[in-house]
């Protein structure tokens, strides 16, 4: 089990590596690459921006997107790597709807170092690399087993999507949706709106998350992506009905052994999005449940879900094993700070 996670976690870390993006804009069958000057940098989430100015006579100002400041850090990239005024040559994938916009893969700096934007990059110019970029997610030996309970930071090993996506089971008027939906342009996170369920839980890349058991018995879940928290309030005999709408809805827990099950009704967020699938309209009946299964022997937790929406899907959808979490000490949730300032 171990070793397929591994192996599934190097196939997937750069695809997940953008928490607010549908990599669908992205053409990744191509590979582009310019050098300029470097005329612009923000190192702030959702995700580095970096503006190039061509130098090949067209004066272009080509838009670049890079990882998240959080994975960077883990990777021990710091915001002094680049700087206004740096010569940089730039390959990445361009994307399908914005012209002189790509996502990078790899930035070779004024110094002659290379920066490769994930595991699944391989050097172009340089052997001379910047950034351990598997210590975002962590190595085998650095994850500790077995462990005792939740009630730790978990490390996401890896995310895989689930079946359904190839065709989901949608209905007239959320196939409609699903087509009009411009992730450039629709997307309300890219506002730096905290996002509701189960975005909140589905599409987060490789950042990490905190479970706390509180003195009343509750559990609080600490997404590092976006700042969330959810409360998952516990056997508390509270009708889930009399409840407001918010966009992480109401949430109620039980435990079946060593499986924390969630229910979460009254969510009003307006998109059903999860990795590999950006994103279909959903209804406030929408029906989310969760379950993380604790293997402590193994020193995982395994997180599945199926989602009920007669609005959007014909049939209830299921993502098993979607997430899957390893515990290495050291990690914390760090803040993120999500900002459009510049």
């Amino acid at each position: 089990m171990r070793a397929v996670t591994a192996l599934i976690f190097l196939v997937l870390v750069s695809a997940n590596s953008l928490a607010h993006h549908s990599m669908a804009e992205f053409n990744r069958s191509v590979t582009h690459e310019i050098s300029g000057e470097i005329v612009k940098v923000i190192w702030r989430n959702p995700h580095i921006r970096i503006s190039v100015r061509a130098d090949d006579g067209s004066e272009d100002v080509w838009e670049v997107e890079g990882n998240t400041v959080n994975s960077l850090d883990r990777a021990g990239v710091s915001p002094g790597v680049v700087a206004v005024g740096d010569a940089v040559r730039v390959a990445g994938a361009p994307s399908t709807r914005r012209a002189e916009h790509m996502v990078m893969t790899n930035l070779l700096l004024a110094d002659g170092r290379e920066l490769l934007a994930g595991l699944s990059a391989e050097p172009r110019w340089s052997d001379r690399t910047v950034g351990d970029f598997e210590a975002i997610r962590g190595r085998a030996d650095e994850y500790v087993a077995p462990v005792e309970d939740i009630y730790r930071v978990w490390s996401t090993v890896v995310t895989n999507i689930p079946a359904f996506t190839r065709d989901a089971p949608l209905t007239a008027s959320a196939q409609a949706g699903f087509d009009a939906f411009d992730p450039t342009r629709d997307d309300p996170v890219l506002g730096c709106e905290k996002p509701g369920m189960p975005e909140a839980m589905t599409y987060v890349g490789p950042h990490p998350f905190g479970f706390v058991e509180l003195d009343n018995g509750n559990i609080e879940i600490h997404i590092e992506s976006d700042d969330n928290v959810r409360v998952i309030h516990m056997d508390d005999g509270t009708s889930a009905d009399n409840q407001p709408h918010s966009p992480l809805g109401y949430s109620a827990g039980r435990w079946e052994g060593n499986v924390l099950v969630v229910t979460t009704t009254r969510i009003d967020w307006p998109y059903f999005k999860i990795n590999g699938f950006v994103a279909a309209p959903q209804s406030e009946d929408i029906e989310f449940a969760e379950r993380f299964a604790l293997d402590s022997a193994a020193g995982e937790l395994t997180y599945s879900f199926t989602a009920t929406d007669p609005a959007t899907f014909t049939r209830p959808v299921t993502g098993e094993n979607y997430h899957v979490w390893r515990y290495r000490p050291g990690v914390e949730v760090q803040a993120y700070d999500c900002t459009l300032d510049e």
